[in-house]
């Protein structure tokens, strides 16, 4: 079997500059931790960085798209959940409301658009990089839709029947020479899902908005592992953050 790498499976991503690992400096407001990959994005587009990739966790909040915030009562809803310790934040990417925190891992893959390149690629791409991680973990997930699961889509990563790892993608800039391309994916790692989910529900209930999720849709690598794993969510989310990057870094050949 081939090695697994940019170069065998995804030849059309290799580019005259090389491939980088971006981090947020500094510790600003929390809306632009969540929406640093979207400048990012901007930056590849115009030239001024190359093709990059950028894995982060943010502090506890709930994210929205941009439709969402256009909801009925969503200042009001952004207020009660805000004060029970769940910030809602809008950003362009995304299907639908996600929870983030530190038991969250999002690995973010921005490059120039390419001729030849399509939207399945970006999500074949994600579900790829995020399954091989999972197999180092004994885990063989598969894609597919979860009904009840919050921000369901045909490219989820499931494990058993629940949902473990969601994906989306934003193109920017059309057709002309600095179009580029957002592919984003969402690891769900150690976090309370029934917490999380009732927080979605509440803000799509205080919105008018009926839809309702399932918190059993959803698992977690810590659920997935169960007794496998003792580490601290502290000790066990720096350990997937580290060799997320190590994989993905030896996958787009990466030195540093």
């Amino acid at each position: 079997m081939s090695p697994f790498n940019l170069h065998n499976d995804f030849p059309l991503l290799r580019f005259d500059q090389p491939w980088s690992v971006e981090k947020f400096a500094g510790k600003e407001e929390l809306d632009k931790q969540v929406n640093f990959d979207e400048l990012l994005l901007d930056k590849v587009g115009s030239g001024e960085i190359g093709p990059c990739l950028y894995i982060n966790s943010t502090p506890r909040c709930l994210v929205v798209t941009v439709r969402e915030s256009r909801m009925s009562n969503f200042e009001a809803a952004q207020q009660v959940l805000a004060a029970q310790g769940w910030p809602v934040v809008v950003r362009c990417t995304g299907g639908s409301c996600v929870p983030q925190g530190s038991g969250v891992i999002n690995l973010a893959v921005i490059h120039p658009k390419v001729k030849g390149w399509h939207l399945e690629d970006g999500y074949q791409l994600l579900c790829a990089l995020l399954r091989e991680l999972l197999a180092d973990y004994g885990l063989d997930a598969t894609t597919g839709e979860v009904p009840g699961s919050f921000c369901d889509g045909s490219y989820n990563l499931q494990v058993g029947g629940q949902k473990l790892v969601g994906t989306a993608q934003r193109w920017a800039g059309g057709s002309r020479d600095s179009a580029a391309v957002l592919a984003h994916a969402c690891l769900l790692v150690d976090l309370d899902l029934v917490e999380a989910t009732e927080k979605i529900n509440t803000l799509y209930s205080l919105c008018d908005n009926p839809q309702q999720f399932l918190p059993h849709a959803c698992t977690s690598l810590r659920d997935c592992l169960g007794t496998r794993n003792p580490q601290t969510t502290e000790a066990f989310v720096a350990e997937v953050r580290q060799r997320l990057l190590l994989m993905t870094k030896q996958f787009f050949n990466i030195s540093g």
